[in-house]
């Protein structure tokens, strides 16, 4: 018919299209997009697996580099200990050389002092002059402390606390130097007359220090008890060092656990000072 359009001519295979499709994609685009996802992760994994492989291989010899360097510092301070061990060692052996050597020249000069004291003795008793110059002599060297006294007096003996620790100030629990300073200075004011510490005789020259917590006398390390003799009057001594500044420091001290006791001894025996002068000389000596 005339005018009429032409319909558009259907193609032949068009009822085949959905069998085409299932032959041509084998797989709906969901799943072809999820296995794709699959192999990339799959790749990714593979990359990061070789990396970890990597890091740790880098990290056991980290490891091993660390324990050689840790093991190489022992060895060295291993051998550093040793060298300091027997550096140590060596120097106590000397120090207790000189010790040894201190305490034989001590006893040569004491005993030469004693000759030269008997040799005083015998020359000055042949006059009466002399006698009167001996006896003046002797006063002066038990007053100065270069010889030997004897005589009654008192005791006094003090002592660190039972149980340092266990004190409530350790610090103050044990016996101090001032301690000893200030019992000294008040036997001197009771009326003493000669004092020791535990065989060290005091003199003007003295000095009662503290050094890593040893007390010093005369630069001879003591240990406690201490032991200070003096020699006095023992009627008034023990009353009067009693109501002093010395009796004052024991009970003070004896607050923070110090432990003390004074006692009367009728016959006390004190050695001569180890001082001795080497550079000073009389003054008409000097000049």
């Amino acid at each position: 018919m005339a005018g009429r359009n032409r319909p558009e001519t259907r193609p032949r295979d068009a009822s085949m299209s959905l069998l085409n499709n299932l032959f041509s994609q084998s797989l709906e685009p969901g799943y072809a997009q999820a296995a794709a996802r699959r192999r990339s992760t799959g790749e990714q994994d593979g990359g990061d697996r070789t990396v970890r492989s990597r890091v740790s291989v880098a990290l056991v010899i980290g490891m091993l580099a660390l324990g050689l360097l840790l093991a190489m510092a022992i060895v060295q301070a291993q051998g550093s200990v040793g060298v300091v061990s027997a550096e140590r060692e060596g120097l106590i052996e000397r120090i207790r050389g000189e010790e040894a050597k201190t305490e034989r020249l001590q006893d040569s000069l004491a005993s030469l002092r004693s000759e030269i004291s008997e040799l005083e003795d015998t020359q000055l008793r042949q006059t009466s002059t002399g006698q009167s110059l001996r006896e003046r002599l002797q006063l002066l060297q038990g007053a100065a402390g270069t010889s030997a006294v004897a005589g009654p007096g008192i005791a006094v003996v003090l002592d660190d606390a039972e149980d340092i620790e266990a004190a409530e100030r350790p610090d103050l629990a044990r016996v101090l130097d001032v301690d000893l300073q200030m019992v000294a200075n008040g036997l001197w004011a009771a009326g003493a007359e000669a004092i020791s510490i535990n065989g060290e005789r005091l003199t003007t020259m003295s000095a009662i220090r503290m050094a890593n917590n040893i007390i010093h006398i005369n630069q001879q390390p003591l240990k406690p008890p201490y032991a200070v003799w003096a020699i006095g009057d023992s009627r008034t001594l023990p009353s009067r060092f009693s109501e002093g500044p010395g009796g004052d420091t024991l009970r003070v001290a004896q607050q923070q656990g110090v432990r003390s006791a004074v006692r009367v001894e009728e016959w006390l025996e004190l050695p001569a000072a180890r001082s001795q002068l080497i550079y000073a000389r009389h003054a008409e000596e000097a000049s």
